[in-house]
């Protein structure tokens, strides 16, 4: 039996509501197209109960033909676990899509490609790209982190094995255009975030992995609707016209106390919520109704909001749990205004994209104006000092360019060129803990180091996992890397450059390298953009 096409199914909720709103009617009826998709979590073995509950489940998704897809965790949390590759090829024998989620944590370049070749031999079409969780526990310790590419930078890499690139003429068999591949990758982004300088980034980011070839988003867990409709106000404002799914996630009382805590990157439970929760885990089914009822008004509103599908996910969930929620949303249906009021958490957030609409309790169209914070003592002296050096010496319309690079063109063939590396290296560590990469971004990062103070290493924008601006690998004690480039390019006035080209990734052969040197000669980053 052939999987049914979680994509074309997509694509037709897309179409269906594009359609309603260019003829001037609001898409948000019951009668349009809607997939539903599920999460499994694979468990650290390769058999045993966990992987057998798993199989069960997909076999009855399967049967029943309610769910579209389901989707399979790369190693969630950062903690090892049977590769999703693998469970993907079964579930697909048993007459349903699958999603796979392929993160980059643990991944060269190299990699990624072998993977996605063994994918792609596979029959399995549908991806979800992300950052990743930063790595935890392991054999013997914790996992040594990868980051090669970021997701944007492999949602690329996808879209041209997608129409066939050409090898590296310098690299083995190289010149040789490989066979186009048929991927359909996805992406995450989450508008559960309580800062301006955390929110926006992720939506401008978000247009970067759109432009870079993601053909359906899926958002993170959350539970404020209004936070819902803003992200997908932001998509149709922006133009970016590819299917919208929305997390329901339906947490056990246990995991919601550590969601509320904020113990997992990125992912946050009002605290109102919780003491809802908590009340109804007195009942005699330990609050079981009232989570499947909330997750199917939260269906039922998503729906409304015009959203393409949505991603239910959530521990110890039976198939029939799915069943009876995705059912349940059905009847609801159009009658899904009334339950807003459960889903909307004001003092859980600092910033709104949109202005509030008092009538709905969602959003208007009209946008917040940012804010017009100042930076501290420290960055605006970093910033400025950055800038000075970086217009004197690096772009190319001004005084000292071209004998800065042909001064270079001489060091680079001379004795001199070991004295003046280690130059650059002792006044960048200085200023930038620099970590001699060769291959230098500081100009499009508000002056500061993603190598060195990035934990991911990050060059398009920032992973999901911080929370109230702080670092989801140094929470309390270090502030998100992109929550600060973010506040230094808001003064100024250049902040959309986060949604701008892509920043290729980095050249390890130019590892320990002069970057001065690579720059005025044209070996790093800046040729290929």
């Amino acid at each position: 039996m052939l999987p049914k096409s979680l994509y074309s199914k997509l694509q037709k909720a897309m179409d269906e509501r594009l359609a309603q709103m260019d003829s001037g009617y609001e898409a948000k009826g019951i009668n349009r197209s809607f997939a539903v998709t599920f999460e499994l979590v694979p468990a650290r073995a390769s058999k045993g109960k966990a992987i057998d509950e798993i199989l069960r489940f997909a076999r009855e998704a399967a049967n029943d033909g309610l769910i579209s897809a389901l989707s399979i965790t790369d190693n969630a949390g950062g903690h090892p676990a049977l590769s999703p590759g693998a469970l993907g090829s079964e579930i697909m024998d048993f007459g349903i899509d699958s999603i796979i989620h392929f993160s980059c944590k643990d991944k060269n370049r190299n990699l990624v490609e072998s993977q996605l070749f063994v994918l792609d031999r596979s029959g399995i079409k549908n991806l979800l790209v992300l950052t990743g969780d930063y790595p935890r526990y392991g054999f013997m310790g914790n996992a040594k982190p990868v980051f090669d590419l970021d997701s944007v930078q492999v949602l690329g890499m996808i879209s041209d094995m997608n129409q066939g690139f050409v090898l590296n003429p310098k690299a083995p068999f190289g010149g040789v255009k490989l066979a186009p591949m048929s991927f359909h990758a996805g992406c995450v982004v989450s508008p559960f975030k309580r800062l301006e300088s955390e929110l926006i980034p992720q939506y401008l980011k978000l247009k970067r992995k759109v432009h870079a070839g993601a053909r359906f988003v899926i958002t993170q867990m959350g539970f404020d609707v209004r936070k819902f409709d803003e992200l997908r106000r932001f998509m149709d404002r922006e133009g970016l016209k590819v299917p919208l799914l929305g997390t329901v996630f339906i947490p056990t009382i246990k995991l919601a106390r550590i969601l509320c805590r904020g113990e997992i990157p990125g992912c946050v439970l009002p605290g109102r919520l919780l003491e809802r929760m908590e009340q109804e885990a007195l009942s005699n089914d330990r609050g079981e109704s009232a989570r499947l009822e909330r997750a199917a008004m939260l269906v039922s509103i998503l729906k409304g909001l015009g959203y393409e599908g949505v991603h239910i996910s959530g521990p110890c969930l039976k198939y029939a749990h799915v069943k009876w929620v995705v059912e349940r949303a059905n009847e609801i249906g159009e009658r899904w205004k009334p339950f807003i009021h459960h889903f909307v958490f004001p003092e859980e957030w600092s910033f709104w994209y949109f202005k509030e609409d008092p009538e709905t309790r969602l959003n208007r169209d009209e946008p917040n104006p940012g804010s017009d914070a100042g930076l501290s003592l420290k960055d605006s002296l970093g910033l400025g000092l950055g800038r000075l050096f970086h217009g004197l010496a690096f772009e190319p319309e001004r005084p000292f360019f071209n004998s800065l690079q042909r001064m270079a063109e001489w060091i680079d063939g001379s004795s001199s060129k070991g004295y003046f590396t280690s130059f650059e290296h002792r006044v960048k560590d200085w200023l930038y803990d620099c970590r001699r990469c060769g291959d230098c971004t500081l100009g499009e990062m508000g002056f500061l180091c993603p190598q060195s103070q990035c934990p991911k290493s990050l060059l398009n924008g920032p992973c999901g996992g911080s929370r109230d601006g702080w670092c989801e690998v140094w929470p309390g004690r270090r502030e998100c890397f992109y929550v600060r480039v973010y506040e230094r390019l808001r003064v100024l006035g250049k902040q959309e450059s986060l949604a701008g080209p892509r920043v290729p990734p980095r050249d390890w052969a130019l590892d320990s390298t002069s970057s001065w040197l690579n720059f005025y000669l044209g070996r790093d980053h800046h040729r290929l953009r």
